[in-house]
């Protein structure tokens, strides 16, 4: 079903996705303070008007707007930008999730019929990125340092797959948003031959291949370009020092720094490879000598954005102006800031009491200090701007339901990125002004 639009048509520079992301809502904000006319889209199926996606809620959403869900019926989701393209003229349209993204790919010459820019790297390039089994093989042919993975196309192969990596081992989906799937698929950790089948299970029934890793468990660092006519026009740096899920998850606690020579040089060659423009994070762990070894590659405003925008590294103006082709502007030196996501820190503390002892874990007395403690260490807090206090209260009040939902042994599934969130109620079947 392609949604109907309430109210008299308008034009708007900008129509930002995925409104329920931290990234989308980074994005909102730093797009409005340029002076651009924003709108925001969600695509829940289900809404409840009391916790409304985050940027819906920002002073610089001209307009928001429902569509059908990706995860549900991916053709009425893109049927359904390109029909809100049409009626509000728009310059540029902005996904920042691999959902979003997937259900846009092949609708790119719809949106330019409209005299409206995708703001995506080619569609071969793309295909390339998402697929952590190519980039993985691109990074073998140019030398780039990864853990010691085998590919595994049925389960038959997985026993030989453990084999050679050894426990614990990581399990990845080589795609995160495959075709028989209404989740984001996340990789996992596995400790035994029935976790490892399990999930490679789940991995094939949905329709993507399976990879077995060995587990790395040292520091996570990812670096951020912006290339434009395969020149590097910034780059940027963080440090994750925790995530969820706690394996390859949402950071929730991150630094940024300086970008590493030996993160720069090997992310340059991997990007330019794949043919990737706009903005692209590539992500390493580093074993225990060191060595950065390569995990995977967000071709997309990604979860530090924010980070990068208090550090002082404008992405979204740089990707508006890349996408309706003005120069964009290099940004100078950034400084480095320190970012906590509160809500996914309190997820992080219950998670990690209930997986003591497993990868990527610490006692509970000890995530009991680091949680606590990071009170006196953190001065930035994700969506927290009190220039716009809307998004602020969405959040608390997501924050708040979250904890009345854990307290009653009732954690809701977030099937937008693979974590527990508090689940709208009320169905909603068409788009609003």
């Amino acid at each position: 079903m392609v949604p109907s639009y309430d109210g008299e048509p308008e034009g708007f520079d900008v129509l930002v996705l995925d409104a329920h992301s931290r990234q989308s809502l980074a994005a909102v904000r730093s797009l409005g303070r340029a002076g651009l006319r924003v709108a925001t889209a969600e695509c829940f199926a289900e809404c409840d008007p009391a916790l409304a996606p985050l940027a819906f809620r920002s002073r610089y959403a001209g307009r928001s707007v429902v569509l059908p869900s990706f995860a549900d019926d991916a053709h009425a989701f893109a049927a359904g930008v390109v029909a809100f393209v049409g009626r509000n003229p728009t310059r540029v349209v902005l996904p920042t999730s691999d959902g979003s993204i997937a259900a846009l790919i092949g609708w790119r010459r719809h949106l330019e019929a409209l005299d409206c820019r995708l703001a995506l790297p080619s569609e071969d390039a793309l295909a390339a990125a998402n697929d952590k089994g190519r980039t993985l093989m691109e990074a073998h042919r140019l030398g780039i340092a990864y853990p010691p993975t085998v590919c595994c196309n049925s389960l038959s192969d997985l026993p030989t797959a453990l084999g050679t990596v050894g426990f614990p081992a990581v399990l990845k989906p080589t795609r995160s948003w495959a075709p028989r799937t209404v989740e984001r698929l996340n990789a996992v950790e596995v400790v035994n031959k029935g976790e490892a089948e399990s999930a490679a299970r789940s991995f094939l029934h949905a329709g993507a291949g399976v990879l077995a890793q060995r587990w790395v468990g040292g520091r996570r660092e990812g670096a951020t370009l912006f290339v434009e006519g395969g020149e590097v026009r910034a780059s940027f740096a963080v440090v994750a020092h925790r995530t969820t899920p706690a394996l390859g998850g949402a950071s929730v606690l991150r630094e940024s720094v300086p970008v590493p020579p030996d993160l720069y040089d090997p992310s340059v060659r991997l990007v330019k490879a794949l043919g990737l423009e706009g903005p692209c994070e590539v992500e390493y762990r580093r074993d225990e000598s060191g060595c950065p070894l390569l995990m995977e590659i967000n071709a997309r405003l990604a979860g530090p954005l924010e980070t990068a925008l208090r550090s002082g590294v404008d992405l979204p103006v740089m990707v508006w102006r890349w996408a309706t082709g003005l120069p964009v502007t290099p940004p100078g030196d950034y400084r480095t800031v320190r970012m906590r996501w509160l809500r996914g820190d309190m997820r992080w503390l219950r998670d990690n009491f209930d997986r003591v002892g497993r990868p990527d874990s610490v006692s509970r007395a000890r995530s009991l200090w680091d949680f606590g403690s990071e009170f006196a260490r953190s001065t930035h807090y994700d969506c927290i701007d009190w220039r716009d206090p809307g998004p602020i209260l969405a959040e608390l009040r997501t924050t708040a339901r979250s904890v009345r939902l854990s307290s009653r042994g009732r954690p809701v599934h977030d099937r937008r990125n693979g974590t527990e969130a508090a689940r709208p109620k009320r169905k909603v079947e068409s788009g609003g002004s």
